[in-house]
Parts: structure tokens; sequence; C-alpha cells
């Protein structure tokens, strides 16, 4: 039974209702992000309030918040939860704007991306600032284990970007091979939110161990429904132009999937392309004829669902309640949002 219909059964929350429930907590998310990034610099906080108010969906901060209240975390104990779902966007939004400059976008979450509006040199350098500043945070508020979690998805995060590169219009990449990148990429600093939240809560051994499956299966899931939907989607829904990850050299799994299928001259076109951004540009509307014609969609589709699956599966060894199921809502939304 594919996660969607567990949902229809089971009544799972949205993310509206996640987002109402830790309402108070994520104003408070909000209000720390824009204090702690404040520098007598000012090109700092400019670049970076223009970053992290882009829409972004702050599923990260969802993710550790959820997590810790799952284990008992209540907010009155500390604020160690909203810090950390601060410095949790500050790698992410660091990681954006070093991976903007990488890949020269023009556009970030339809809008134009800090490199497109200051040039490359600023975003590389306040990206490293806000690098910078979680170690700070970590330093003064980071109880046993997060530091080491964090800082390991950190360097997971760096060399996913690395791998990238490496791979970059490698179109016979094997799947396992991108299913590594992408954990990487994604996966890794969202299965170390679940970490941290339940650091925080004080899980035990076997309720961490669980919730990193659940981060580690949802980050996967994530990717994979990112890739599709640059097959799927149109720019004005997706911030960015439709096949615009092959057009840069990225090889996703529908991708993999289609090429392991084709026709040996479909090969050779889906090689050719990819090697060439202006000849990607020019068969763009060909290379996603013969993704869709080989089912390279329906593969990852089902691969995403998979993952989702497996996340919600890993969280049975904890009792019913709202933040259980917005965990699991959680999952369900990862594989069905079109954004």
């Amino acid at each position: 039974m594919h996660v969607r219909e567990n949902a229809a059964i089971s009544g799972i929350i949205t993310p509206a209702d996640i987002q109402d429930i830790l309402k108070k907590e994520l104003a408070a998310v909000e209000t720390s992000i824009s204090e702690n990034f404040q520098s007598s610099v000012a090109m700092i906080p400019l670049i970076s309030e223009y970053l992290v108010s882009g829409g972004g969906k702050r599923l990260r901060p969802m993710l550790l918040l959820a997590s810790a209240r799952l284990c008992g975390f209540t907010g009155k104990e500390n604020d160690k939860d909203i810090i950390h779902s601060t410095i949790m966007e500050y790698i992410h939004a660091a990681s954006l704007l070093h991976d903007d400059v990488v890949d020269t976008a023009d556009l970030r979450r339809g809008v134009s991306s800090a490199n497109a509006k200051w040039g490359n040199q600023y975003p590389v350098l306040v990206g490293d600032f806000l690098f910078a500043k979680t170690f700070s945070l970590m330093a003064k508020h980071s109880p046993p284990g997060v530091i080491e979690i964090v800082s390991e998805a950190t360097r997971l995060l760096a060399e996913g970007q690395i791998l990238e590169l490496v791979h970059s219009a490698d179109i016979e990449m094997t799947e396992e091979k991108y299913i590594e990148l992408i954990f990487s990429k994604t996966g890794a600093l969202i299965t170390a939110c679940c970490q941290t939240g339940g650091i925080i809560g004080g899980a035990d051994e076997q309720r961490l161990n669980a919730l990193s499956e659940y981060g580690k299966n949802i980050g996967i899931a994530f990717q994979l429904v990112d890739d599709i939907l640059d097959f799927t989607s149109d720019e004005k829904t997706l911030g960015k132009p439709a096949g615009h990850d092959f057009i840069e050299g990225h090889v996703t799994l529908p991708v993999i999937a289609a090429f392991a299928k084709g026709s040996k001259q479909e090969k050779k076109f889906l090689m050719e392309s990819i090697k060439d951004e202006a000849l990607a540009v020019k068969n763009i509307s060909q290379v996603m004829e013969i993704v869709k014609k080989h089912d390279g969609i329906e593969y990852a589709t089902t691969m995403a669902e998979s993952y989702s699956e497996k996340a919600v599966a890993s969280l049975d060894v904890f009792p019913a309640g709202q933040f259980l199921d917005a965990l699991k809502g959680l999952a369900e939304y990862i594989v069905t949002r079109k954004t």
C-alpha cells in the first residue's frame, strides 16, 4: 500500500496543521534566524535576510521541533530547540549560497539568486559567515553529541556537492551512486535535524536510531521528488525552467532510469545532450519525451514513495500522538508536494 493510501486511511495531518501546532515555536525560530545573522558588516544581514526570507519551507526546523517534542521536550526546559533550528537553517542557507555560485544559477525560488544580484564574491563569503555562526552557536548551546552530528552532516553535505560536480554529465552513473550523492547533499542534514531533536528531547538509543532512519529516508525521498519536479513542474510553480537540472549537467534518477531502458540511439542522444549545455537547451523537449517514454518519472516516484514508507515504518517505536502524526504528515507531504 502506497503512503498516499496510508495517509487517507489514518487521517495524517497536513503541513499547515503542523505549522499551526508549532506556530509559536516557528515564530520564535524566525526571530532567532533574523537576530543571529546581525553584523556590523551591512552586507551580511542584507544577503542573509534576502535568502532566508525568500519562501523557504522551514522543513528542517519543523522536523527538529517535532522530533524533540515526540521525545518528551516541552519547550519549558530551555530554548535549545529554537537555537538548533536556527543552526540547521543557517547551514542550509549557506549551502544554497555556495551551490548557486557553483551552478551559476540566476534564480532561487522564482526570484533572482544572491549571486545574480550581488555577484559571486559576496554570497560565498556570507555563506562562510553563516557556517562560522553555526560553530559559535553550537559551542554555546549544543548538548553532548549534537556537535558531532551536525559536523558530520556538514561534512557529508560538502562531499555531496563535490560528488555532484565529479559526476556532472555522467549519465552512466549507477543508481547506487546517485542515492549516495543525494543522501550526502540533502538527506544528511535532514537526518541531523531529526537526531538533534531526539537528543534535545532526551531520546534513548532505540528512539534516536528510529529518528535517524526516519530522517535518512525522508531526506532521500525529498531529493527524489525535487528531481522529479524538474521534469514535471513549470517555471512559475518551481521557480526555475523545466529540465533545468539536466541542462546544468545534473544526472538524476528519472534520467538514469530512462537511459538504462533507452535504445542505442536514445542513449547516444541523451549522452551528447547532457554534455553540452547549449545542445541540452535545444534538445530538452526531446529529452523529456524520452524520460517519460521509458517511465523514468514513474520509477523515481515509486522509489520516493518507498523511502517515505520506510520512514513512516521506522517510527513504530513511538506512541501515538500529535507529534508522531506530524512526522508522518511530513513524510506524506514530501512525496505529494508540487514545489
